[in-house]
C-alpha cells in the first residue's frame, strides 16, 4: 500500500474488516490480495470501462478489476454490509452527491486542478440534483467541465503565482458542446466533473444539507490539501457503524 492509499486508509483495518470501494478503475485504493474481502462498485461492468478507456493515457486497463456492484442497481442488491466504504476522486462525478454520500472519501479541492477556473457548486445545486433523483450528469455539468477544463499546474495556484503563459485548455467549447448535446440526444453516460468544492466550502455544504434532514453523518476525520497536493479526506460515520450496499 503507498503512502497516500495509508493516509486515506489510516483508521480502517482493510485486512480485517469488509469494504466496498467506489471506482477503482485501474488504481483501487484496496488491492484485492490473499484473504482480504474487498468489493468494487462502478456505474457499469468491467468490459465497458476497458472500452471507455481506451486511448487514455492514464489508464492501464489491463488493471481494471472485475466489478461486483454496479451502482444504479445497488440498492436491488442489499444482500452485504460493508465495515467501511471508500471512494477516491469519485465523488465529484456522481450525479446525486446526497443519495450517494458514504464513509470515505478523497475529493479534489478545485483551486489546484484542472477545474481552478469554474463556479464552485452550492447547496441550492446538490439539494436541485437529489430531488430529481438524478442519475446522470446534466448538460450544464458536461458543458462546464469540458469547456473550462485547463491542464493546470499546482505550484503556481498554490503560490499564487501568474504563469508564464496561461493554462492551456483542453477541449475547445464546440468540443464540449458536442459532448453535452451529444449525451442528451442519445442517452450515452458522459462522465464530468458533477460537483466542483474548495475544502472548506465542502464541509460547509455537507453541514447544511444535512441540517435540512437530508444525509445523517458525523465528522470523524477531515484533512486539508497539504501544500502542493490537490485533494482532501474525508471521514464520515454514522451510529451504526456498518453500511449496507
Amino acid at each position: 500500500m503507498d503512502d497516500r492509499a495509508r493516509r486515506i486508509l489510516m483508521e480502517i483495518d482493510v485486512d480485517n474488516q469488509v469494504g466496498l470501494e467506489i471506482g477503482p478503475l485501474d488504481k483501487p485504493l484496496v488491492k484485492r490480495e490473499s484473504g482480504r474481502q474487498i468489493f468494487y462498485a462502478d456505474y457499469s461492468h468491467r468490459d465497458a470501462l476497458v472500452q471507455a478507456s481506451i486511448g487514455d493515457p492514464n489508464v492501464n486497463t489491463s488493471l481494471i478489476p472485475t466489478i461486483d456492484y454496479i451502482l444504479a442497481l445497488m440498492p436491488e442488491y442489499k444482500d452485504r454490509s460493508f465495515d467501511y466504504i471508500v471512494a477516491s476522486h469519485v465523488g465529484e462525478h456522481v450525479p446525486d452527491f446526497i443519495g450517494w454520500t458514504k464513509t470515505l472519501l478523497a475529493l479534489p479541492d478545485k483551486r489546484y486542478t484542472f477545474d481552478c477556473y469554474r463556479t464552485e457548486s452550492t447547496a441550492g445545486d446538490m439539494i436541485e440534483a437529489h430531488l430529481e433523483r438524478r442519475s446522470r450528469p446534466p448538460v450544464s455539468s458536461i458543458y462546464d467541465g469540458f469547456s473550462k477544463a485547463v491542464h493546470a499546474d499546482a505550484w503556481y495556484l498554490w503560490e499564487g503565482v501568474e504563469p508564464p503563459a496561461p493554462f492551456e485548455i483542453m477541449f475547445t467549447k464546440r468540443q464540449a458542446f458536442s459532448l453535452a448535446e451529444n449525451a442528451l440526444r442519445t442517452g450515452v453516460y458522459r462522465d464530468c466533473h458533477c460537483w466542483v468544492f474548495t475544502a472548506d466550502r465542502f464541509r460547509e455544504i455537507l453541514d447544511e444539507v444535512a441540517s435540512l434532514g437530508l444525509i445523517e453523518y458525523e465528522w470523524v476525520g477531515f484533512t486539508p490539501p497539504t501544500k502542493y497536493m490537490i485533494e482532501f479526506y474525508v471521514m464520515l460515520g454514522r451510529a451504526s457503524g456498518s453500511y449496507n450496499a
